[in-house]
């Protein structure tokens, strides 16, 4: 092995980076030219990615959370598996609950799996690896996407430093009224009993209506 060969998933990570920190330069424009803010400025990163967690980021961009999701989903790809279960929704009218909710002025945090983690969740459930596919999720039920959709969602705009309890974990209540465990570690406890961990540079990315975190498991609000 090639101890310099860079891995498909390095690069992959890599690139999704780059694409986000693209755009949210983008998102902030002026805005940071005029305070003099850097890249740091906008927190796209996790500065200690150990027991501590990052300082919040300065001004948001333009570009609110759904738009964020759409345009690194048009770039790369990735978020295909989120952006589909949350389109099992969208009713007859084109009206979509989770959509009105992320593109609106109120502030919120979403914790976004990545399409991995939803591959992984649905073999889990029994999908053979060649039937993978986002609208697969659409076959558990609109009330069932809708309740997981709403545990990876909380009220106003927290950065890593709100969510992470650097001695303690502390749960953090959810939109459908149930509560994850955040940990010191920076990992999350879902109600399954599931450990998951936040995406290394991919946390603290500051929309206009709220904060994004990615993670690497999606998250259930029951035991399977």
């Amino acid at each position: 092995m090639n101890p310099n060969k860079t891995s498909p998933a390095a690069r992959r990570s890599h690139l999704l980076f780059t694409s986000i920190l693209g755009m949210l330069m983008l998102a902030v424009g002026a805005c940071g030219a005029d305070s003099g803010e850097g890249v740091d400025g906008i927190g796209a990163n996790v500065q200690d990615k150990g027991r501590s967690a990052s300082p919040v980021p300065g001004k948001p961009g333009d570009a609110n959370i759904v738009e964020i999701a759409l345009a690194v989903n048009n770039d790369l790809g990735e978020f295909d598996y989120l952006l589909g279960a949350v389109g099992c929704l969208t009713d007859d009218d084109g009206n979509n609950p989770v959509v009105d909710l992320l593109t609106g002025d109120d502030k919120k945090t979403l914790f976004a799996p990545t399409d991995d983690a939803f591959e992984q969740l649905q073999l889990a459930l029994g999908v053979p690896e060649d039937q993978l596919a986002p609208e697969v999720t659409c076959t558990l039920g609109n009330e069932t996407v809708l309740d997981v959709l709403a545990y990876h969602v909380t009220d106003g705009r927290r950065f890593s430093n709100s969510v992470f309890n650097r001695n303690n974990s502390k749960p953090v209540e959810m939109l459908n009224g149930e509560s994850i465990t955040t940990n010191p570690d920076l990992t999350i406890t879902d109600i399954a009993g599931q450990s998951i961990g936040v995406v290394p540079d991919f946390v603290n990315i500051n929309a206009s209506n709220g904060v994004i975190h990615v993670i690497d498991t999606v998250m259930l609000p029951f035991i399977p």
